[in-house]
Order: structure tokens, then sequence, then C-alpha cells
């Protein structure tokens, strides 16, 4: 939030330097004044617009956009869903779905980023537009820990044993183990569901114990793919009975309510 913070700032004592003092004073300059100006301009526009319409100011506004749209759904406010009182169509573009997805924009705001620079106004040279030189260290650090995280991990399919809702909103989930498969107590795996998102990964703490012929984990429901998640694997289980038990149960040992649900893990090795 900080971070964010302090690059609004920054952005906006940036734009309003160009389009509060800049363009307005290039616009009305007398000839004389404009003329040493005039080999990095161009001839002097005679309209705001002229401004407003050329790559540097697009690709700074699309940017400004896009960086709006990722911070102001990664607030908690939108990001967990705690507007209760927004219409419904807003609602659905809300959540950690939305937060997720969004954030993701940040690969088009770089190759923007990249343009508006190379677009400069007082520099011609190609090696002095440096914006790729800063925008280079951490691309290297971003594509270096994917690379390192994909070369840790495995993926594989599984198939769900156990499905019981529990008190408190939660979720238990009893997986096959694949072969050869090795954890520590206290590590975690990513979980993802293709029922509720092809894309999106979840890391969650194994409970079982690593002597256990099976993987499990507790998930509460505290968000939108968690939420999904419980109704997609509610839908299997028996009603709890009154007075018996408190939870609603499913278990599919013997193939009895079979599931279509692809779900995968991925587990980094530490």
């Amino acid at each position: 939030m900080v971070i964010a913070i302090a690059i609004s700032i920054g952005v906006g004592l940036h734009a309003t330097s160009h389009l509060a003092c800049d363009f307005p004073r290039l616009i009305a300059a007398d000839e004389e004044t404009y003329k040493p100006v005039e080999q990095y301009f161009g001839v002097q526009p005679k309209s705001y617009v002229q401004f407003l319409k050329s790559v540097e100011v697009v690709t700074g506004t699309v940017m400004v956009i896009l960086m709006t749209i990722a911070f102001t759904l990664a607030t908690s406010w939108f990001r967990r869903n705690k507007l209760k009182s927004l219409p419904e169509p807003l609602k659905k573009i809300t959540g950690f779905n939305a937060f997720w997805y969004t954030h993701h924009l940040f690969v088009i705001v770089y190759t923007l980023l990249v343009v508006h620079g190379y677009y400069v106004y007082l520099i011609k040279t190609w090696y002095r537009k440096t914006t790729w030189m800063y925008l280079m260290i951490p691309v290297v650090l971003y594509l270096s820990e994917r690379l390192v995280r994909s070369l840790r991990s495995r993926i594989e399919s599984v198939k769900i044993l156990k499905i019981a809702v529990l008190q408190g909103e939660v979720l238990l989930l009893q997986m096959s183990r694949p072969n050869n498969f090795r954890y520590k107590s206290g590590q975690y795996m990513y979980l993802k569901c293709s029922d509720v998102s092809s894309l999106e990964w979840h890391p969650f703490s194994i409970t079982s114990a690593p002597g256990d012929d099976y993987l499990s984990v507790h998930i509460r429901d505290q968000g939108d793919w968690t939420n999904k998640l419980r109704s997609t694997f509610s839908d299997v289980c028996s009603p709890a009975i009154p007075g018996k038990m408190s939870e609603r149960r499913a278990d599919l040992w013997n193939g009895d309510n079979l599931l279509t649900t692809k779900f995968c893990f991925h587990k980094e090795n530490f």
C-alpha cells in the first residue's frame, strides 16, 4: 500500500507538471522563446489537443488508468468484498479474482512505459533513453523468481477422497497422495480447481501428517474463490444430521457422488 501511494504521488506530480505547466507554456510562448526548443517539439503547437493526441500523453494516460484500476481493486474493501452496498453488476468485478487478474496488467503497463520513455521529448539518441534500463532489473528478478519457482515445483492431478463442510465455514478436503510425494509438517501446497478458475493457484497448509497415505487441507471460506470452492464441493455432501453430527460430508472412496471437477496441486520443494 505504501509503495502504491508513493507511485500515485509521483505520477500525480509528473502528470501535473506536464499538463498544467509545460504544455500551456509551450503553446503560449512567442516565436523567439519557442525557437530553442523547436528542435525537440517540432512546429509550435497551436492547441492543447495536439499534445493530448501525442504518443507520450496517450501512453501515459492509459498507464494511469490501468494502475488506478489495479490499485483500487487491490484495496481490502474490494479484494475482500467488504462493500456490501455495491450494485450486483459491480460485485461481479470485485473480489480476489478481480484483484489477481488486474494486477497482471503490469505487463501492459511496463510495455507502455518503455514506449512512453522512447518518445521522450528532449532526448533523441536511443542509448540515452534509459527507461528500459530501470525496468530491466525488476523484470529480470521477476522472471528469475518465476523460473526458480517453476523448477522447484511439480504439478499433479489428484482424486478427491473425502469432503466435509465443518463448523465455521471450513472445508476439509482429503486427496489422493501421488507416488513419491514427500513433505514435512508445516509445508504448504498450491491448489487449483478448474471448476472455479482455470488459472488461479492458491496456497494452503498441508494438514495431513507426513506418514498419512492421503493429503488434506482445511480451507476457510474467506473470499470469492474459497466461497465458490466450498459451494462446488458442498453440492455432493450429505446434509448434517441434527443431534448426531454438525458437519456435511461425502466419502468418495467407492465412487459414489463422483465429481467432474479437475483438482490439481503443485508443491514447492524446500
